[in-house]
């Protein structure tokens, strides 16, 4: 008995000394909730706003050109703006802060590879990852015609696809 004791003791001391807070782990965007407006240069170095596409489904994709996942999204995501002229998909680079100018060149042919047409914007000092709490690429986030955030999710897999066309069709029919 007194062993079993020892060994739950020692698991709940480890769960207290390495257990994070769940907010660390999560986004903090909050959906049903406005989207902050967020600007950004875009890849060509013009200004680019969120606040510009209201009235538009906005996908955001938090990426970088090294993310085997983050490749497969964009690229379910291109197929998504060019069928949807009611949505606007944004790619939302994290590769580094302050790139160069030969990194930026390396991002449009990475982008010229996987057949990527839409906005890419790069966040260069990592704003857009604080104000929306990234923590794991790729990270997708949907915001309706109204502004607000309707699906916010880190990662991308098997069932990514379904959950984003689910969200954009309760858009649509105004659920």
């Amino acid at each position: 008995m007194r062993v079993v004791s020892i060994v739950i003791l020692f698991f709940i001391l480890l769960l207290c000394v390495f257990h994070a807070p769940p907010s660390s782990f999560a986004l903090c965007v909050e959906v049903g909730k406005a989207s902050p407006n967020l600007e950004l240069t875009d890849i060509d170095g013009k200004k680019v706003s969120l606040d510009a596409y209201r009235g538009k489904i906005i996908l955001l994709a938090f990426w970088a050109s090294w993310c085997p996942r983050c490749e497969e999204e964009l690229t379910f995501l291109q197929g998504v703006y060019k069928t949807s002229p009611d949505i606007v998909v944004i790619a939302i680079n994290q590769e580094a802060q302050n790139i160069s100018r030969a990194h930026v060149a390396r991002i449009k042919e990475t982008l010229t590879q996987w057949k990527i047409d839409f906005p890419v914007l790069i966040d260069r000092e990592l704003l857009a990852w604080d104000m929306f709490c990234i923590n794991a690429l790729p990270t997708s986030i949907i915001i309706d015609k109204a502004g607000k955030i309707r699906y916010a999710e880190a990662n991308y897999y098997w069932a990514s696809q379904d959950k984003i066309a689910n969200i954009i069709n309760e858009i649509r029919t105004g659920k």
